[in-house]
This record gives C-alpha cells, structure tokens and sequence, in this order.
C-alpha cells in the first residue's frame, strides 16, 4: 500500500481533488496541473523511493503504463494547453497532455499541419507519442516522432527541469539532451512540454487501393511509387488478404466497398498534389503507369472517398473483437524479407498452434509488418508459442527488430536482447542509473541483456 503519509504530502502539493487511490489496486493517481506540480510531485517521491508509472492517453501496446504494487500514477491529463503558435518558423507548443487529434485540428485551422498521425489520434496523448517515439502512417514523408520534435522540456526523477523549448533549427552546443527521451518510455524523465514542427498542407491530396497478386509486385509497386512521386508521396501501406477482407467486411456492414476482397495483398497509398500545377491523383496515375501486378484498383480524391479507404487500414479494433485472444506485434526488416519471413512465420504458427489466425498488415516502405494473431486458448500456452513464432522466426534476419513503433515496455523486454547488442543495452542502462539512481522512474520497463535474464530483469536499481 502506498504509505498514507505520502498521500498526505501529495495532496498538499497538488490538492485533494487530485489525488485518488487507483481503481484496481493499492496504489494512487496523480494530476499534477502545470511543471511546477510534476517537478515537486516527483521530488518528494523520489525522497520517499516511492516509484513512478506517467500516465498519457493509455493507448500503448506493450504495457508501458502498468500499474503495479505500491506505484503512483502520474497522469498528464490536466497538461492539456496549446500554448503558442509561431507561424514564421513552423512550430507549435504543447503541453503533454494534449491529444494528438486536437493538435492535427489546431495545426489545421491554423493552415498547418503536423505530420505524425495514426489510428489512435483521438485519445493518444502528445507526450505519450514522444516517449515512446510513436510512428505511424506518415513515416515515408515525415519521419517518427523523434523527427518532428524541436523542443522538449522534461522533469527529472529528482524534480529538476531540463527545459530546450526555444525550437532552435541550428544549436551545435554539445549534446542534444531532448532525444534522450524520445523513446525513452518514462524511464528518464517525464515529459511536461513539446515544441513541434509543423508544415503546410497541400488543399490536394488522392490516395489509390491496389490489389495486387504478390509481395514481389508489391516491391515493385514501392519503388515505382517513391521514384514518381517523390516528396508528393504521403504514405504508402499493405495489407494481406485475410486483414483486408476482415476488416473491410466489418466496415460496410453488407453495402459496396472500394474493391473486392479475393485478391492476395493491397496496397494503400495517398499523395498530395502542387498547388495548382500538378494534381494529386495525377502524380498517382503517372506514378503507376505500365506497373505490373496490379489487377484491381480504386482511386479517391474527395475527403469522403479516402477516409473509406483509410478507414479500412485503420480498423484493427475489428480485429481485436473478432477473437476471445489477440495478440499484436510490431517487427520490422528490410522489405525485400517480408515474403519469406511471414511465410516461416505463418508455416511455424499452423503446426505450433493450430488455432491461431494470423491478420498481417504494415507500412509497406518502412519495412514495419504488423501481425494481429488471434486465438481461442484451446492450445496450452498458445500465447508464448505464438510469441516464438513471431521472434524466433525473426533471429533468423538481419537487421531486424522487435518493435519497431510501440517501444518495448513490459511486453517486449525479454525480446530486447535480439535487436540490441549488449554493448547498447549496458549503455541504455548507465544512461538510466545516471538519471534515475534511485531508479523510481518507470521500474518495470526493464533492459534485459540476454535470453538468460528473460526471468530477472535489469533495472536502474540493480545498479
């Protein structure tokens, strides 16, 4: 239980109505209202040694925000100002509590826009997205969080502020303290404010839906795409059958969708146009012509006809309710791996756990292949087995890695050793003793140097 005497001190920094026992558990939530509050809260649990879970918008994959044990909460929720705009040099202060769909809305009234966007946009928060370096369906075009981040400022274990929100585009004066926590998920420090960098949009945007007949095509398609379209070129997707047929079923509940469902892969790519020079769905077609392997297609340019489109790749949530059990992973390779790799792991997965339904879609140029694997328990420990399917399968490439959008959290930290060397572990680790010795901040997230450690983690306090 944590200590009444520490909820005393608590409520007396941040007031009564802001602190409250968790609903699952002997812990408390916090909700902290400015830096100020965080930079206290933070300073007097770290004197009591009382470990710290921040709480953003919850949406996570990997369990980077459980609750557990005698912990405290330390939710965002009431950072949730937009601050300034600077309209001549493109950037944008947030606080971090602020969801990243009232940042794509802001950014747009404004005739901005900020180029990280993804599924979880209305209830995802700013400073979740920055701690765990979120990706998304933009990457091609604008890079991960880490790309689109200018200034940070961040509260210490210990209370102390590190505050770079000047949004500076040259600063070569020594390290560039702000990257050490994109990523970090909450180990080194907690995010409580974000300079972002914003662009203009186009008014002119298509996005084309291609079946296609095979992953061969498919790189096909990529290079011809990125050759013709280049900096036009927004995003560029696949899905597999069995998720696009799912998924795209659920969604027309029985009306006419955009394109038939038999057919092996899809593509999914959207491009914006240059101004009134060159349109949009002009640069698509060009890009496309005299392809082979696409046997189907269906182009949008009005908004209506592409969020159809977008909503079919953006709908997994049906995928989640099509199983008692769904698992979700998050690997990356080389393109050019992804036929064979998927296909050892789909032979492994019908002999190891017969049941089990595997769902694949990703972000097609980025090499990010997203496996959805749903089961009904019937096979003992079908979880584990289904996890060696995806990883062991996964060793057996180079470079790959075991997450590569969702960070690593409690879910991944067994994985870890097999796309970091021990080298970076033990530098990730020092790293976190250095900041964190009392190692309060976020302990379960744990850097594990080998499958001999899968069962004892290495954290801050072991230092």
């Amino acid at each position: 239980m944590v200590a009444d005497r520490v909820r005393a001190g608590l409520e007396a920094i941040i007031g009564v109505s802001h602190v409250f026992p968790a609903p699952d558990g002997p812990r408390l939530n916090i909700r902290p209202g400015s830096t100020e509050e965080v930079s206290r809260c933070l300073q007097f649990l770290n004197a009591q040694a009382v470990p710290v879970v921040p709480l953003g918008g919850l949406t996570g994959l990997v369990g980077g925000t459980d609750l557990f044990g005698a912990v405290v909460g330390l939710s965002t929720e009431r950072l949730n100002r937009i601050k300034t705009l600077d309209p001549l040099r493109n950037l944008l202060t947030v606080e971090a509590g602020v969801k990243l769909e009232q940042i794509h809305a802001y950014a747009s009234e404004n005739g901005f826009r900020y180029g990280v966007d993804f599924g979880a946009r209305g209830s995802c928060s700013i400073g979740g997205n920055i701690a765990t370096n979120a990706g998304g369906n933009a990457v091609l075009r604008f890079g991960m969080t880490r790309a689109n981040v200018a200034g940070l400022e961040v509260v210490l274990a210990d209370g102390r502020v590190l505050s770079d929100t000047g949004g500076l585009a040259k600063n070569n004066t020594g390290y560039d303290l702000k990257q050490l926590f994109i990523g970090s998920e909450g180990t080194l420090g907690i995010i409580t404010q974000a300079v972002l960098k914003l662009s203009r949009p186009s008014a002119d945007t298509a996005s084309v839906l291609l079946a296609i007949s095979s992953l061969d095509h498919a790189l096909g398609i990529m290079g011809a795409l990125e050759k013709g379209c280049g900096q036009a070129l927004l995003s560029l997707e696949i899905m597999w059958n069995r998720y696009f047929r799912t998924v795209s079923r659920a969604i027309a509940k029985g009306a006419a969708r955009p394109i038939s469902d038999i057919h092996p892969f899809y593509i999914l790519a959207q491009a914006e146009g240059d101004g009134d020079r060159v349109r949009a769905q002009d640069i698509l077609l060009e890009a496309l012509e005299d392809v082979d392997g696409i046997v189907d297609s269906a182009l949008a340019d009005t908004r209506a006809g592409q969020n159809a489109f977008w909503a079919i790749r953006d709908g997994s949530e049906v995928i989640e309710n099509s199983h008692p059990r769904v698992l979700s992973f998050d690997v990356s390779m080389r393109p050019q791996d992804y036929a064979t790799y998927v296909g050892k792991v789909e032979e492994r997965l019908a002999r190891d756990v017969p049941h089990a339904v595997p769902y694949n879609f990703g972000h097609l140029s980025d090499g990010n292949v997203h496996f959805m694997i749903g089961h009904d328990g019937t096979v003992a420990e079908a979880d584990h087995r289904i996890e060696d399917c995806v990883y062991e399968t996964l060793s057996d490439y180079w470079p790959t890695s075991v997450s590569a959008e969702h960070g690593i959290g409690r879910e991944k930290a067994g994985q870890l050793w097999r796309s970091r060397s021990a080298e970076e572990i033990a530098v990730m680790h020092a790293l976190r003793v250095t900041l964190d010795p009392a190692g309060t901040l976020n302990p379960h997230v744990q850097y594990r140097a080998g499958p001999a450690a899968s069962g004892s983690g290495v954290t801050a306090t072991d230092a």
